[in-house]
């Protein structure tokens, strides 16, 4: 069942195209890792997807529902997520009330209301289970300020999943990590598909993507150019010309 339908969406600042005439589907319980060079239009493409940009063309269909006017906080409840490239979490309280709060969205149009509520043991008791999930669950208690950037990306994923998301979508998740962080890091990322849960992975670690994605979007300046298995894909003209430079034979 096709769980995200982008269709032939454009967005324009000015008289810059950041995305033209893309169109983008996912089926339920799928991963697909969206790469492209820098100015690609990917993060142009995720904000349209979550809310944040509206297309000045074309329309997004999420769970059979157009979606394209809806607000964002209307599409998280409705099932869609974003973890993002930069975290920005709340500096002043525990990594457990951090995913507490986007634990309680479901219950109460006041996720903070949810936490100082009567029943905030519900929403703590889930987060220290998500914070475990994620492999951080011994910082629960630490503020976010004495963490270092492995565990700050984990609390940005837990607070995502702490939204049940029909489809996660992970902002460059690995940026900043080393080799070591950014493989397990992508070896979580990879456990979260399935269940119910598609994840569109947008990521420049290309090593990684591709020995975790089975199946890759590429664009480049702001239109789609191949989609396919790995494999296929990176052995493709489209990916080399768009990575490598390489010219059309």
């Amino acid at each position: 069942m096709t769980l995200l339908r982008v269709e032939n969406a454009s967005v324009r600042f000015g008289g810059v195209v950041a995305v033209d005439d893309v169109s983008l589907d996912m089926d339920e319980d799928r991963f697909l890792g969206f790469i492209g060079p820098n100015g690609a239009g990917k993060t142009t493409l995720m904000r349209v997807i979550t809310g944040v940009l509206r297309p000045w063309r074309g329309r997004v269909i999420f769970r059979g529902e157009e979606v394209t006017r809806w607000p964002v906080d209307r599409r998280i409840r409705f099932g869609l997520a974003l973890a993002q490239q930069i975290v920005r979490p709340l500096a002043s309280m525990s990594l457990t009330d951090n995913v507490a709060i986007a634990a309680g969205v479901h219950r109460t149009a006041s996720p903070l209301a949810a936490l100082l509520g009567s029943g905030r043991g519900a929403e703590r008791g889930k987060a220290k289970e998500l914070l475990e999930f994620v492999g951080i669950g011994d910082a629960a208690d630490a503020r976010p300020g004495e963490l270092p950037l492995g565990y700050l990306k984990r609390l940005e994923v837990a607070r995502a999943l702490a939204l049940e998301p029909k489809l996660l979508l992970l902002d460059e998740p690995l940026a900043g990590l080393n080799q070591a962080e950014a493989r397990v890091m992508a070896d979580l990322i990879a456990s979260l598909v399935g269940n119910g849960r598609s994840v569109l992975l947008i990521e420049h670690n290309i090593r990684e993507v591709a020995r975790i994605c089975p199946e890759l979007y590429v664009q480049d300046n702001g239109r789609g150019l191949v989609r396919g298995p790995a494999a296929e894909v990176m052995a493709s003209p489209e990916f080399r010309r768009a990575y490598l430079g390489e010219q059309a034979a």
